[in-house]
C-alpha cells in the first residue's frame, strides 16, 4: 500500500481540525482550510469529483468559521425539530439521487451515488456544525461511516482509517458539544 506525503499531510490537517473543533477552538479552521486545500487535490486526482466541490466548500466554509466563531457555543441554538431533520433528509437525498444520476451519466465517476451521498450530506452537516447545531455530530457519524467506504474502494486506505478516526471524533464531539 503505497500511501503520498499529500493525503498523510491532508490526515494529518483533518484530524488536527476535527479535535479542535470538538473541543471549541477557534484554531480548528486553519487546519479545516489546509486540509480542505490537500484532500481539493487529493480527490481530483481519484476522480471523486463531488467530494473535489466538496473541498472547495470547506475551504470556504474554514475562513467564514475562523471569522464568525466569537460567539461559541454557549449561545448555540435551540435543538432542532424532528420536522426540520426530516426536511434536510429529504431535501439532500433528492439531492443526492439527482447528483449521482449526474455524475453516473457525465463524468467517469467510480462510485457517483457515494461521492454525492457523501457531499451532499457534508454540506448539510457543515452548514449545522457553522451554526452552531450539535445535531451536526449525529450527522457526521453517518456521513463518515459511508465515506469509509468511498475512500477505501478508490484506494485511500490512510484517508479511509482517518474517516473511522472521525466517526469516533464525531461520537466524542455530540457529547462534547452537549455539555457545553
Amino acid at each position: 500500500m503505497r500511501i503520498s506525503a499529500l493525503e498523510i499531510a491532508a490526515v494529518i490537517s483533518s484530524l488536527a481540525y476535527t479535535i479542535l473543533i470538538t473541543y471549541n477552538s477557534v484554531w480548528c479552521w486553519f487546519f479545516a482550510f489546509f486540509s480542505g486545500l490537500l484532500f481539493l487535490i487529493l480527490c481530483y486526482q481519484k476522480r471523486i469529483y463531488a467530494e473535489v466541490a466538496l473541498q472547495g466548500f470547506y475551504i470556504f466554509m474554514a475562513i467564514y468559521g475562523f471569522l464568525n466563531w466569537g460567539k461559541g457555543l454557549s449561545e448555540s441554538p435551540a435543538p432542532l425539530s424532528w420536522t426540520s431533520h426530516l426536511m434536510i433528509i429529504g431535501g439532500a437525498g433528492l439531492i443526492v439521487f439527482v447528483s449521482g444520476i449526474s455524475l453516473k451519466n457525465l463524468s467517469n465517476s467510480q462510485l457517483p451515488f457515494l461521492d454525492s451521498f457523501t457531499t451532499v450530506f457534508s454540506l448539510a452537516a457543515t452548514a449545522l456544525m457553522v451554526l452552531l447545531y450539535r445535531e451536526n455530530w449525529l450527522y457526521w457519524i453517518a456521513i463518515d461511516t459511508v465515506s469509509i467506504a468511498l475512500y477505501y474502494r478508490r484506494g485511500l486506505k490512510l484517508s479511509s482509517i482517518l474517516f473511522g478516526l472521525y466517526t469516533l471524533l464525531a461520537i466524542n464531539g455530540y457529547f462534547q458539544w452537549s455539555q457545553l
